[in-house]
């Protein structure tokens, strides 16, 4: 396991965001959180270039979550899981006869 991610199982606030958004943007928000202790509350020592740049919480902002979890919409939707389901996606058989048939 990543040391990363052993981080963030052991942050309460993070564990919801598991699975939902990508690795890269949790290991983003761990270094961010890791800024918290001399950022706080205050913007103009945050900087908030985490939130401009990627779209994910920034110093500041994470200070809100530490009594509560991480909400998933404060999280840009580039980051958030995938889905790979091929619902409604699957491509009707072809025929290889009547495409030949077509073609002629």
């Amino acid at each position: 396991m990543h040391i990363w991610l052993d981080m963030f199982l052991n942050l309460p606030y993070t564990k919801k965001l598991l699975g939902m958004v990508s690795r890269y943007a949790l290991n983003q928000i761990v270094v961010e959180y890791k800024r918290v202790s001399y950022a706080g509350i205050d913007s103009s020592h945050c900087g908030c270039v985490m939130r401009t740049t990627h779209g994910l919480p920034c110093a500041c902002e994470l200070v809100r979550y530490v009594v509560s979890s991480i909400p998933l919409g404060v999280i840009h939707m580039f980051w958030q899981r995938l889905s790979f389901s091929d619902q409604g996606l699957s491509e009707p058989k072809v025929n290889i006869t009547e495409e030949m048939e077509n073609i002629s």
